[in-house]
Order: structure tokens, then sequence, then C-alpha cells
């Protein structure tokens, strides 16, 4: 291994720590002493588990569907869950899981919600909160954003389970911040814990869900490094935590060839029958339009017709999630939920008319070569950290590390194709990492036709980030500004205000460039500059993305673009108009 990076790996053990298996111990004592709830769902079906209804639906030739659902307060995400009991029962259609989606802020200790940034959906703040979703209807909740790898993980994993949550999650989001929250041994300790609680639930078959895109894996550029990165959190999780891991994925993944062939890879390496790794797939957005929605049925529909196909083919127990045509936009709608659930329903109706004249050979010759490459990728990750004195055995150590390593370098680190050519090459690059430096090739064209030239931004400095955990679009604005010249200055995602400003502060610089998707831009504005203000200093604010807040009185998301701009934000995703201003400033 290269000496470099070997003792980058080093730098990056932490000192002082607890021990991670002993810590694994104190989790499981923890979920001996309570037990799973039992919720409204098995109740009124007779299941004695999740598990159990999923192979039902298996047996029977059915799909198992799940929605996405984060409304803007407590009371509407309860009685939408009542909605959709309704919806079933008016249409027959069998949608009866739920994944919740609460605000940011409760993964969070309490005391830190004042002074964060105020994200869209909906607060809980007691254990009967989360009980109150279970027992609203028979359907069937599920929670993974915002716990297991939260600050605040140990008491929402607890309440999630005495609610009946079949689940928990998200492994992968281990990579995001939280704002004001720093104590990294205590967050990743309890983490540790929490994931010994799901461990003494196995017997239950409860989960600890990842999803890949929202982690890690949301900076690869190719889908071998999805497979061989997912071993190592199977690692991680089963064998050095004795939980049960299941995964779900699909937001980038959105080529139906390396998308289907990922799945059948999980399935054939850590999947089976009686024990699925899959969970559900998440509908894609890369190829949604913003503009003329209806047209993404056509995209939505087909991308869920194949994996019913494949579900039928290969009986993984594997749940669609889809996302409703607007998501691209905003947060969804109710009925826009049922409506692409319904739309994927029809689809559901055809499938056996279809599935004589599939041949799946091609999806499977894809899946075992991302095996055969994919376990080299983890072999590397594996060897490189035990030549750099990490202590494999220790999931703490391994988690902390995960989370201190530079995400846009971990893959060009440990990829099979650096030993074999000495550089970093995809062998199946992702859809959104090939299609991210594909519009960033346009925009450079079109700008250069313009007039610019490589030369244009040379004497600027730009500090650009991420407001929140995704990596895209950052990737997106950094690539462009290096070609038009600018020098850049990327402080990665989750990136706090101050942070930002002390970053153009060190680097000298006044120009300061934010990505946001989660809706908390109003209130990241408010901050950022309410800080220059206490400084005492110009700085130069951009900012793109999702430029979304939830307002009072409205229940879902508006654009706030002028009310940005109004408080003196220099906010769009005009990629031209930000160098055009970038060097208009002084």
């Amino acid at each position: 291994m290269d000496l470099a990076l070997k003792a980058y790996i080093k730098s990056l053990i932490p000192v002082g720590f607890p021990d991670g298996r002993e810590l694994v111990k104190e989790g499981i004592e923890i979920g001996n002493s309570f037990e799973i709830g039992r919720t409204q769902f098995l109740e009124k079906f007779g299941y004695k588990n999740y598990l159990e209804y999923r192979k039902d639906c298996t047996e029977n030739g059915k799909i198992a569907w799940q929605l996405l659902m984060g409304l803007s307060t407590l009371e509407e995400e309860i009685d939408g869950i009542k909605k959709l009991d309704e919806f079933c029962e008016r249409t027959g259609m069998d949608i009866r899981t739920i994944q919740s989606i609460p605000s940011m802020l409760v993964g969070l200790p309490q005391e830190y919600w004042e002074n964060a940034p105020k994200p869209t959906s909906y607060l809980m703040t007691k254990a009967e909160d989360w009980k109150a979703h279970s027992e609203a209807a028979p359907i069937e909740i599920v929670w993974q954003d915002w716990h297991l790898s939260s600050p605040n993980n140990l008491e929402s994993t607890v309440n999630a389970l005495k609610a009946g949550s079949p689940r928990i999650g998200t492994f992968s989001q281990l990579i995001w911040d939280y704002p004001g929250y720093y104590d990294e041994e205590k967050r990743f300790s309890d983490m540790v814990r929490s994931l010994g609680i799901i461990a003494s639930k196995r017997d239950d078959f409860i989960t600890a869900d990842t999803y890949p895109e929202d982690g890690l894996p949301g900076y690869f550029l190719d889908v071998v490094s999805f497979v061989g990165y997912e071993l190592l959190e199977h690692y991680i999780i089963e064998t050095l935590c004795g939980a049960k891991m299941s995964l779900s994925f699909g937001g980038l993944l959105t080529e139906i060839q390396p998308r289907m062939a990922f799945a059948l890879a999980m399935h054939k390496m850590l999947g089976s029958y009686d024990e699925p790794i899959l969970s559900y797939y998440n509908g894609g957005t890369v190829d949604q339009w913003d503009h003329d929605i209806n047209a993404n049925f056509g995209t939505s529909v087909q991308e869920m017709l194949i994996e019913i196909l494949v579900e039928k083919k290969y009986k993984m127990h594997t749940a669609i999630s889809p996302v409703s045509v607007t998501e691209k936009l905003r947060v969804p709608t109710l009925q826009e939920l049922f409506d692409i659930a319904a739309a994927g329903k029809r689809a559901e109706e055809k499938a056996d008319e279809w599935l004589p004249m599939m041949d799946f050979s091609i999806l499977e010759n894809l899946r075992d070569d991302l095996i055969e490459k994919g376990v080299a990728f983890f072999n590397n990750i594996m060897d490189g950290f035990k030549e750099a004195g990490v202590d494999i055995e220790d999931p703490l150590q391994m988690i902390v590390i995960l989370k201190r390593f530079n995400p846009c370098k971990f893959e060009e680190c440990f990829h099979p194709s650096v030993a074999e050519t000495g550089s970093f090459k995809p062998y199946h690059p992702s859809v959104l990492g090939r299609q991210t430096m594909e519009i960033k090739d346009k925009i450079v064209k079109d700008l250069f036709n313009k007039g610019y030239d490589s030369n244009y931004l040379n004497s600027k400095k730009v500090v650009v980030a991420s407001a929140d955990g995704h990596s895209y679009g950052l990737m997106l604005v950094d690539n462009v500004l290096n070609e038009i010249g600018a020098e850049v200055i990327n402080g990665s995602v989750d990136v706090e205000p101050a942070t930002a400003l002390d970053l153009a502060d060190e680097e000298g610089t006044k120009i300061v460039v934010i990505s946001a998707h989660c809706g908390q831009v109003l209130d990241y504005s408010k901050q950022i500059l309410e800080l220059a203000k206490e400084r005492n200093k110009e700085y130069h604010i951009f900012m793109g993305g999702m430029l979304n807040a939830m307002l009072p009185n409205n229940t879902e998301p508006v654009d706030v673009q002028d009310k940005l701009v109004e408080m003196g934000i220099k906010a769009s995703n005009d990629l031209e108009y930000l160098v055009k201003s970038i060097q208009m400033s002084n």
C-alpha cells in the first residue's frame, strides 16, 4: 500500500475511545430488557413478524409496496397513515408499509434544536409519538432517516422498536453531520450500542438497514464500488455486531441493468429466501423532469415493472417504494404518493404476461462481474485498514474511520483498477456520477461557446460546500468552476454556516457557494447572514439546489428563491449566472 495512504488511514484511528466489542454487549443487554412492540398491522393480518408478511406476498405472487412519507406535522403524518388505509380499503390496492421521515431535528438531542436550521417534515418529542404511528391504522411503519446513525440514535432506536418498527436505519448516514453537535465519541458509541440492541432482536427478524446512496457510495462513480462497500457494511453490522442487515437503494442507481444487477449481486452474496438482504427499491429521481411533471410517470412505471419482474423471477422479498413524479421539485402531497403507487400496482397486474418473454442472462452476467470486482474492492479496504494498524474487529473503530475518511477520495484509494492500471477507471459507471460529468461537460462547452474560457475565473478563490448530506450538486458546481479557472476549496457535505465562513476566512476569500437539498435554505441563509454581520465582514453568498422551505401556515414546501434574493443571498440554479457573478465579486 502507498505509504501516504497508510499514514492517512492511521491518522483516522480514534484515540481513547471505548472498545466497540464491549459496547455491543451493552446494547444487547439494553435490548434484552424490553420487548418489540406488536403493531396493529401484525394484529389485524395475523403475522408473527414483518418478514412473514413479505414471504406471504412472494408465495402468493404479489409485490410488497411501501411509501415514503414525511408530512409537515405529526398530526398530518398520523392522518396520512389513516388515509392510506382508507385508500387500500377503497381500491383494493395492498400498500401496507410506510417509511416515515420526520424532521432532521429528531436525530438531535432536543437541547440542540433551537440553534439548528429548520428543515421540512414533522417533529417527535416522546416515545408515545412513535407509538402513535403504528397505532393509527393497520399499516406497518418503518423508521430509517435520522435514527440509527444520528446523535440521538440510542433513544430513537429504542422508541422505534417499542413501537414495532421491523427495521431501523440508516447505517450509511454515519457520514452525515448535525448542526452544533460535535461529540463523535458519544454519537458512535451509542450507534454501536444501538446495533447491539438490534442484534438482541435477531429472532424477531429486526434489521439494521442501510441505504448506500446516503453514505460514502453517494460519491462513487462505479457500481463495483457500491458492491464492495456493502460487503464492508455487512461485515461491521453482521460479523462484528451480530445484527441482521438489510439494504435499500435506488435513488441514484437508476439505469436498469446496473440497478437490477446490483440487487442480484447483493442477494446472491448476502441474502437467501429465509433471510433476505434487500428491503426495498427506492424510486429513482435522476431522470425526472422538473417541468411537465406528469411525463415522469413514463420512467417511473418502467422502473417499477422491471423490479416487479425481477422479484417474480428471483423471489427476494424486496418491496417497491416509488417516488412521486414531483420528487425533483418538492416534498409530495399525499395524493401524489397514492397516484404513483397506484400506477405501479396497475403495472403489477400485467407483469405475469411479460415474464415469459424476459431474458435475464444480461443481468446475471453483469451481477457476476460486479461480485468478482466488488469482492476485490472489499479485500483492498480490509487489507489497507489492517496494514495501517486499524483494529478491524472493533466496530466502533471501523465506523469512526469511515466517518473521518475523505468521501471524495475513498473510492479511488481502494478501487481494483488502480492496482491494474495505476489510475482509477470505473468498470461500470454509476449513472449519476457519469451524468454529473456529462452535465458538467455540456455546461462548460456552452460557456466556452459564449466566450468564456478556462482562465475566466483565474484570479478567484471559491469555497463550495453542501448544506446537507447530498454530494452530486456539490460535485457539479466544483467541477464547472474548476473548468472555468477558479481555485475551488471543497468543504464537502453537511457544512454548517459557521464552518463555511470559517473556511472562507482561512482561505482568504469572500466567495461562498452553498448547495442545498433538504428544505433548510431559509434558516441556513438567515444563520449565515447573521454570522457574517456579527463578524463585520462582507461575503458573497451564493446558493443553489432545492430552493424551497416550509413557511408558516403552509402544509407543503414552497419555492423561496425570491425571499433568499431579498435577504441578500445570490440564489439561482443558473451556473452561467454563478460564473458571471463570481467574476464581478470583489
